[in-house]
């Protein structure tokens, strides 16, 4: 009987209550521990997603039956991009060849790629790792930003910040580069802009840009795909063809002619004109230094041809567009001429200074050609910032005359102009007799005529008023012997 009892009772006990006492028994010894390392596997697990999270680059996962996967959740925007780069079959080839070789390799392997979206281009880098399991982490990081600050310094490096053309030190390399090597139909242009300190002196040098930024748009069409085309200097510009006949070359530079006269139609200030020579090896050992210098002798040989036609051709032009800003009233060169013809034959003046006083009579103010329009045409007083300007006028009127053959003899009268008799003017601050009488007889009539004719800023005063200033005003302004001979030549009329 006892044992009876004791085996069944042994059944029951190991069937149900020993798998009770087991789990009684575990939890008492483990189940705390075990609740703290899920915890903190729990922390690690939130923590690698928020890092995940924060990191710019993109992480994926290739498993070894070639699958790949998004590791993380990335923002809006980027998902789009790493959607893209995972549906681009060329860049997928690519990071597979790279997981291929670190596999291989057991050795962590690089690669770059480009994308484009939405007219843009965005730059990766891809890190391909092997884990212990055998996949491949790949790391993508973008790296658009800093490909686009290296293009930047490198294009700051080689390029000419104005015209986008390769610079003098990029076209000095490409030309050493041929050095001593052996070619067929190798040349080398040289292209001048005609004039250009000029108009950088008289319109301003915003005005001389938009010039250089034209003859370089013509020249990057022209050549751009057939040669290396650089801006070799301020008004300078430099080709480097290959395999071109003597023939193709000039019929080139007909074609850049053509388009220049394209480009003159549609402007109306300025006319632009340029000099051009060529140097052309047709077979052997090319010279550089040599080839350079045949070509410049003869661009300068082309330019001394129609230097003279040119200038005169920019003054003629610059004449017309003051006409154009005859911004006083309309006749105003007409009376000062006749008026300081008038002062002239009275004072018996010898016929080559009657013939300065004309042209100083109608082109004195030639230099406001440069002074900007906003200045010329203010209806209230000038600042002192425009005044400073404004005074450029006389220097730059004496520049333009320089370069013309019909107005150098008066290139110093127009200098003069605003000089006072006190010494008080601009530019040299020059006194009584030290100012050319030209000047002091053009600074009477140029000032009534202002009084007595519409500005833009005031209306005209009468006659009476306008004498009396000027009587006031002598000795200061105007010299006294000159005004009193004015006054009775106005008196008189």
């Amino acid at each position: 009987m006892k044992e009876l009892f004791d085996i069944e009772n042994k059944k029951a006990f190991t069937k149900e209550k020993i798998i009770g006492l087991g789990e009684a028994s575990f939890r008492k010894s483990y189940y705390s521990e075990l609740q703290e390392k899920l915890l903190d596997l729990e922390r690690i697990n939130t923590r690698s997603r928020a890092l995940i999270a924060t990191i710019p680059d993109f992480l994926l996962v290739s498993t070894v039956d070639g699958g790949t996967d998004l590791f993380g959740e990335p923002n809006k925007h980027r998902n789009y991009i790493i959607k893209g780069i995972l549906e681009d079959a060329k860049i997928m080839v690519e990071l597979e060849a790279a997981v291929k070789n670190a596999r291989k390799s057991r050795e962590i392997i690089s690669c770059n790629f480009s994308y484009h979206m939405n007219a843009s281009i965005y730059y990766f880098e891809a890190r391909v790792n092997i884990s212990e399991f055998d996949e491949a982490l790949i790391i993508i990081r973008d790296m658009t930003e800093r490909m686009q600050m290296e293009i930047k310094l490198r294009e700051m490096a080689e390029k000419d910040s104005l015209t986008k053309l390769y610079n003098r030190h990029c076209f000095m390399e490409k030309l050493n580069h041929f050095e001593g090597m052996n070619n067929k139909d190798f040349a080398l242009l040289v292209i001048d802009i005609d004039g250009l300190k000029l108009v950088n002196d008289t319109l301003g040098h915003p005005y001389g840009d938009t010039i250089i930024i034209a003859i370089a748009n013509i020249l990057s069409t022209l050549f751009l795909h057939t040669g290396f085309v650089s801006r070799v200097g301020g008004d300078e510009f430099g080709v480097i063809l290959s395999g071109y006949s003597q023939d193709q070359i000039e019929k080139m530079l007909e074609q850049m002619e053509e388009m220049l006269d394209e480009y003159n139609e549609k402007i109306d200030v300025l006319k632009i004109s340029v000099s051009s020579g060529y140097s052309i090896l047709r077979e052997g050992i090319v010279k550089t230094n040599a080839m350079y210098q045949e070509a410049d002798n003869n661009m300068y040989q082309n330019k001394l041809l129609k230097e003279s036609s040119i200038r005169n051709s920019l003054v003629k032009t610059l004449m017309k567009t003051l006409e154009v800003k005859d911004f006083i009233t309309e006749g105003h060169a007409d009376r000062l001429e006749e008026l300081s013809l008038k002062m002239a034959k009275a004072l018996k003046l010898n016929m080559h200074q009657v013939d300065r006083m004309k042209l100083l009579a109608r082109f004195h103010d030639i230099g406001k050609v440069g002074i900007p329009d906003k200045i010329l045409m203010k209806p209230s007083s000038l600042t002192e910032e425009e005044w400073i300007i404004m005074k450029t006028h006389s220097n730059i009127g004496k520049r333009i005359a320089e370069a013309s053959s019909e107005l150098k003899d008066i290139s110093a009268l127009i200098f003069h102009h605003h000089e006072r008799f006190d010494g008080s003017g601009y530019p040299l601050g020059l006194k009584a007799t030290d100012i050319p009488i030209e000047c002091r007889i053009l600074s009477i009539v140029d000032t009534f005529d202002a009084m007595t004719n519409d500005r833009p800023y005031r209306k005209a005063v009468p006659i009476e008023a306008a004498t009396q200033e000027i009587i006031n005003c002598s000795e200061t302004q105007f010299d006294s012997a000159l005004v009193n001979l004015f006054i009775s030549l106005i008196e008189r009329k």
